[in-house]
């Protein structure tokens, strides 16, 4: 399904990877949309990549055989914030000397560190591609974070992995054509995994704001609030 991670190709001329001056402007600054400071920036820059990608998620997407809307969502959700290139050259280190040191074989730590534009962990990617994630050297888990600073490599790993969270709570259902309640549970599995039961948070979709279990969903039920926008980007509406 995949190429060797050994032959990948970072895309190092395409859209500006976040970082460091950017979180500065976005963390650092008052929001200001005249100026693109703040809160504002981080809109800009989200919206920005999505319109620079927007084929590619609707390629990757078919291909997976799930939703244009979930995609997209969950790229709006991730993009921007700890600069990107610090997670793979820096955050995963730290955690594999932690690792040598406590002399854990397992990659538990280490491929939970979240990497690429839309932010998926190296276990998990490793998982998607058909790789067995504890087997991984520390020279694999640094080469799969640099493939996934390509976006095409990311998008197109982050919707196989989509597709396999459809199938864990459908597993019959048509993962093409979502209900907004199975895109809300397939977007809140991408953010909080598989431990949670479906029923908590199918429950707490309904719960009133405040409520215990609310945020169980929050991050599925961001994605449908901003369902008329994304769409909107992706169909390329001015």
């Amino acid at each position: 399904m995949f190429d060797s991670l050994v032959f990948c190709d970072v895309d190092k001329y395409g859209f500006p990877h976040w970082n460091g001056f950017d979180f500065f402007r976005w963390y650092a600054l008052p929001s200001n949309w005249c100026f693109m400071t703040g809160k504002a920036y981080l809109w800009y820059y989200k919206t920005a990549w999505l319109i620079h990608h927007r084929d590619k998620i609707k390629k990757y997407a078919f291909e997976a055989r799930i939703p244009e809307l979930l995609l997209a969502g969950v790229a709006v959700a991730e993009v921007g914030g700890t600069p990107e290139r610090f997670k793979g050259v820096g955050v995963l280190q730290f955690r594999q000397v932690i690792e040598e040191i406590l002399r854990n074989d397992t990659n538990e730590l280490s491929n939970a560190t979240s990497v690429g534009s839309i932010a998926i962990q190296l276990g998990v990617a490793a998982k998607t591609i058909g790789i067995n994630p504890n087997t991984l050297t520390h020279f694999q888990q640094f080469r799969l974070s640099q493939c996934l600073l390509d976006n095409s490599f990311n998008i197109r790993i982050v919707a196989y992995h989509l597709h396999d969270l459809i199938l864990y709570d459908n597993p019959d259902s048509d993962t093409l054509h979502l209900t907004d309640e199975q895109i809300i549970l397939a977007a809140s599995r991408y953010n909080r995994g598989t431990m949670r039961s479906k029923d908590d948070i199918l429950q707490s979709i309904h719960k009133p704001p405040g409520s215990p279990g609310r945020e169980y969903s929050e991050y599925g039920r961001r994605i449908i609030e901003k369902k008329e926008t994304i769409n909107k980007i992706m169909r390329a509406d001015k």
